[in-house]
């Protein structure tokens, strides 16, 4: 009951700190809430075992090195000085948000954080950066580019679906940086995505599954595993599902600026990606384990809103395309 309670204080604090990250008009307060929620988090990721110790503190350390980045930009920025700190500041909420060439740290923590908390990571501590690299009138194709190739190429040979969620993430944020230089619906592609990461790892918590050679061996329902294969071809980006009406909203803007090159790298990476959430979906609903076929066709009681939510969402993004 006392830890439930005191994971609930730090979850209120860490949605605290990016609230007042999202409100601030200064960069001291902007710094004050990254730090806030930086600071909530970590024992949320330190859960009384060795490997998420260690997590805690390599988080800590990148943190304050990124923040330390920030306020030597920032301190550049006041003074007027000839040295770029846009590109300092940016830099630093890349390092902030393990944005390519700067995840490997995130990939090496993912792995010894419970699901909930891998979730915050991986959208809620990304808003607030994401927020401040908008206000910056600077120019991010290298990290477009490398997180679009590190995002769809290193994610095929992953057998950790940790790892391989991690992965795509990293290939998202290069579409949310995309459209944060194109348009001002970042917001709402990153609430998207963070709803099809949520449908992923509640079921993947259900099935207690966590390495790819698990989906094959699993005995869940077929109602659990339709509602896989439905949320892997979302977030890989299947027509007509949410993931690939996002992404082509954005390829759209990008072309529409001419930006033909980095529509192009968008597009042959997005099929690299759709590559490995295929593998993930076909190996969870064809290679059925031993159990006999007619017992997993069983009322789909558990898990619907996935299903709905996937059908549902496909006409309110047809809407806002235009």
């Amino acid at each position: 009951m006392v830890k439930n309670f005191n994971m609930m204080m730090f979850l209120y604090m860490t949605i605290m700190g990016t609230v007042l990250s999202l409100s601030a008009n200064n960069w001291l307060m902007i710094w004050t809430g990254l730090e806030i929620s930086m600071l909530s988090i970590m024992p949320m990721i330190s859960n009384n075992n060795f490997l998420s110790s260690e997590a805690s503190v390599k988080y800590f350390i990148i943190q304050s090195i990124s923040s330390s980045m920030m306020m030597l930009g920032v301190l550049l920025l006041l003074t007027n000085s000839k040295i770029e700190y846009q590109m300092i500041l940016t830099s630093s909420m890349m390092l902030k948000m393990g944005i390519a060439p700067f995840h490997n740290w995130i990939l090496e923590m993912i792995e010894s954080v419970d699901l909930m908390t891998m979730f915050l990571i991986l959208t809620l501590m990304k808003i607030a950066p994401l927020n401040m690299i908008s206000y910056l009138m600077f120019k991010n194709n290298l990290f477009i580019m490398l997180s679009l190739l590190v995002g769809s190429m290193f994610g095929l040979n992953q057998t950790s679906l940790r790892k391989m969620l991690c992965y795509s993430s990293i290939f998202n944020m290069s579409f949310i940086l995309a459209s944060i230089q194109t348009n001002s619906i970042w917001l709402f592609y990153m609430i998207m995505y963070s709803m099809m990461l949520i449908m992923i790892l509640v079921l993947l918590k259900k099935m207690k599954i966590n390495y790819l050679n698990q989906l094959s061996l699993n005995e869940s329902k077929m109602s659990l595993k339709m509602n896989v294969w439905l949320a892997m071809l979302s977030m890989g980006g299947m027509p007509p599902m949410i993931g690939f009406m996002l992404k082509m909203m954005i390829i759209q803007m990008m072309m529409t600026n001419k930006e033909f090159l980095m529509s192009m790298i968008m597009i042959m990476t997005s099929t690299l990606v759709m590559f490995y959430y295929l593998r993930m979906s076909f190996i969870s609903i064809m290679f059925s384990s031993s159990t006999m076929k007619w017992k997993m066709f069983n009322t789909m009681k558990s898990s619907n809103w996935i299903m709905v939510t996937n059908i549902t969402m496909m006409p309110l993004i047809l809407t806002l395309k235009t």
